[in-house]
C-alpha cells in the first residue's frame, strides 16, 4: 500500500509543480491525462489484488486536479 501512496503523491506533486511554475493550462491538462494514464497501467501491471478500488481513486484524483486546474487558470 505503501507504493500506491507514494504513486498518489508523487502524481499530486507534478500537478501541482505544473500549477506553480504556470507550465500551462492545456500542458496541465495534458499532463493530468497522461500520468493518470501511467498510473493506471502501474496499477494494472501490479500484484494488488483490489485493482478497481484503486483505480476508483485515482480517477477521483483526476478529476479533482481538472477542477483544480479549471480554477487555477479559471477556465470554466
Amino acid at each position: 500500500m505503501t507504493e500506491f501512496d507514494n504513486l498518489k503523491k508523487s502524481y499530486a506533486s507534478a500537478i501541482q509543480f505544473g500549477l506553480v511554475t504556470n507550465f500551462g493550462y492545456q500542458n496541465c491538462k495534458t499532463a493530468n491525462e497522461i500520468i493518470h494514464r501511467l498510473c493506471e497501467t502501474y496499477v494494472d501491471n501490479s500484484d494488488c489484488l483490489d485493482k478497481a478500488a484503486m483505480k476508483r481513486e485515482l480517477a477521483i484524483l483526476k478529476e479533482s486536479f481538472s477542477q483544480e486546474i479549471e480554477a487555477y487558470y479559471q477556465h470554466k
